[in-house]
């Protein structure tokens, strides 16, 4: 399982999807959306901080 955290205005984010890929796309949106510190945790303990959009 992967979790998500990160902080909205309203506090804490924390969400959890079955895949990397999955888990990606929704720190993709959350920090679209406005959030912050997103980072994305995998099974292993590894953390994840980059969510931004690359430029076409």
């Amino acid at each position: 399982m992967f979790e998500i955290n990160g902080f909205d205005t309203a506090g804490v984010v924390s969400l959890k999807r079955l895949s990397l890929a999955a888990a990606l796309k929704k720190a993709r949106e959350l920090v679209r959306d406005g959030c912050r510190d997103v980072q994305v945790v995998d099974p292993a303990g590894r953390v994840y901080t980059s969510f931004e959009e690359q430029a076409a």
